[in-house]
């Protein structure tokens, strides 16, 4: 049975799903620290966490503590089945994974990730030009988050309820 949902956010988009599910699933919600005080080891969580380039932060010592039933993934980039396939190839993922398109916003972010995301803004640029959307995005930041894209993941948990 699932007890919670666990999510690691860097700027908010993350929190802001796992929020979203927390109110669908009348399911309590709680950051990876608080998840360690109030949860015991190998309960089945949902977990929701951001992507750091290929890397979904923090799943490996999640996935040893806890059952994960499903992982929201939270990116920038618009949803690609190809990428979301190479996500779980990557990140060596065997539970059903969902990808959730986040954003960026530099205002919560340190310098270093700053001039990071700028410095792939302007790959991704030289790279395809015509991609007026991404670029303007790693340039200014933006919110793509929208509860919409939750519907297959809260289809696939209601399945296990």
């Amino acid at each position: 049975m699932i007890k919670a949902i666990i999510y690691q956010s860097k700027t908010g988009h993350t929190k802001e799903y796992a929020e979203s599910l927390r109110k669908k699933l009348k399911l309590p919600c709680y950051s990876t620290e608080e998840a360690n005080q109030k949860l015991k080891k190998q309960e089945e969580v949902i977990y929701l966490s951001w992507i750091r380039a290929t890397s979904l932060v923090g799943y490996k010592k999640i996935n040893k503590k806890y059952k994960i039933c499903c992982i929201g993934a939270v990116g920038a980039y618009p949803k690609n089945n190809e990428y979301t396939k190479q996500l779980k190839e990557y990140n060596h993922i065997t539970q059903e994974l969902f990808y959730l398109r986040g954003g960026i916003n530099y205002e919560k972010l340190n310098k270093f990730y700053q001039k990071l995301l700028k410095l792939v803004g302007k790959a991704i640029t030289m790279e395809n030009p015509k991609d007026k959307e991404m670029s303007r995005l790693f340039e200014k930041g933006g919110n793509f988050v929208n509860p919409k894209q939750l519907k297959p993941m809260i289809e696939y948990i209601k399945e296990r309820m």
